[in-house]
């Protein structure tokens, strides 16, 4: 009903006002049987957004991994040609990273119109600059886990949005600027002290469209120490979703561990989250890939799926047929579906750094039509052919990345 109405009020105030738009994308890893009907597929969708553009394209990514004859290929060209036509590229890419990004950004960035800036996310807050997305024309915005590489658009499963949004493309564009900016030498405590108006927070979400039915959504971003004021912060928003939950919870995520990395203090606020969701009659079903076995993580993993009402599968894309492909064929969608009613897309994996020392951002929805796209890509990864119940009793061995 809400739904109904929103559009109407949408559709009444038409010419004044462009309804905000959001359109789901999943990348889709050949030779597998995903591929959601309700979904785009990113390449296109990014070379659809990039052909688009006009004035500017800042891209935010953790790396560039390009490689000859693959998708990230005709992006690239895609890119190229927008600098050519006088639109002003910039891209910020991570140090911790540049062993990969090195290969190719000479290559951007020796064309015209387009300059690139590296982020020492870690001096800045002690983490990475694990955020993808894109900003077009300050109008529009790509959100997902893909990284900047080939593989996420043919060897990874993969989520994310398409969000025709100027109030989220103009948050966006504030993270960007400052994250810029300290890629630029500025001090972090220096490059969020101005207050925008009216962020896209929970307090002031906005009316959107999916699918032509009417939903709200509203933006997070992590760490929450370098964010805007008004800014919500990730973590935040994503356990009060959990506590709000009613009847399921429907997730996807490439690794869980109750430790950041390379430290030994443990954390336990989101893994209480989902046990206290099933103490209280919630239904709470768990996708991992492969990725998250191994180590030190499966006894936490393996204790979790003992929860009351929390089942967890664990889920092994089938190798390529053209042999070995290093650092793909995984699962590495973010997202969770609540009731079939809310959802959280996002680019942090679920461990505590990638909230509180990372840079991170998710878009969340509320409405059955955006919960809708996820809550199909979820099912068909619960019912399908790679992923299986975390098995108790068996000794998992590291995956092979590289």
């Amino acid at each position: 009903m809400l739904g109904k109405i929103i559009l109407v009020l949408m559709l009444f105030f038409a010419p004044a006002l462009k309804a905000a738009e959001i359109e789901f994308a999943e990348s889709v890893p050949e030779e597998t049987v995903y591929g959601s009907t309700l979904a785009a597929r990113a390449a296109q969708m990014w070379i659809d957004m990039i052909n688009g553009a006009v004035h500017t394209l800042d891209f935010e990514e953790f790396y560039i991994a390009d490689k000859p004859g693959e998708a990230l290929g005709p992006v690239i060209a895609a890119v190229k040609a927008a600098a050519a036509r006088g639109v002003k590229v910039r891209f910020i890419v991570e140090k911790a990273m540049m062993k990969e990004t090195s290969k190719a950004l000479p290559g951007l960035t020796a064309e015209k119109n387009i300059e690139a800036r590296v982020i020492n996310f870690k001096k800045a807050a002690g983490g990475i600059q694990h955020a993808k997305f894109f900003i077009v024309d300050g109008r529009e915005v790509y959100l997902g886990s893909q990284n900047f590489d080939w593989r996420s658009l043919s060897q990874i499963h993969e989520t994310g949005a398409r969000i025709k949004s100027e109030r989220a493309a103009r948050d966006f564009g504030l993270i960007f600027e400052g994250d810029w900016a300290l890629a630029g030498g500025a001090e972090p405590k220096n490059v969020f002290s101005v207050k925008p108006e009216k962020p896209l927070n929970s307090k002031n979400p906005e009316a959107a469209l999916v699918r032509g039915a009417g939903i709200n959504c509203r933006l997070a971003f992590s760490p929450s120490g370098l964010i805007p004021a008004g800014f919500n912060a990730e973590l935040g928003e994503l356990l009060k979703l959990i506590k709000g939950a009613k009847k399921s919870i429907h997730a996807q995520v490439m690794t869980y561990s109750l430790f950041p990395h390379g430290k030994k203090t443990r954390w336990e606020e989101l893994d209480r989250s989902f046990r206290a969701a099933g103490k209280r009659g919630v239904k709470v079903e768990l996708i991992f890939a492969d990725w998250a076995m191994g180590g030190k993580s499966d006894k936490d993993i393996k204790a979790l799926s003992r929860a009351k009402n929390v089942s967890v599968k664990i889920s092994a894309l089938p190798p390529h047929s053209g042999g070995f492909i290093p650092f793909a064929r995984v699962e590495h969608g973010k997202y969770l579906v609540f009731d079939g009613e809310k959802a959280m897309l996002s680019t942090s994996n679920w461990s505590p750094d990638y909230f509180t020392d990372s840079r991170g951002a998710a878009l969340i929805v509320e409405g059955a039509a955006g919960a809708a796209v996820l809550e199909d890509i979820f099912e068909r990864a619960w019912n399908g052919p790679y992923a299986g119940p975390v098995d108790q009793a068996k000794n998992y061995k590291p995956v092979k990345r590289n």
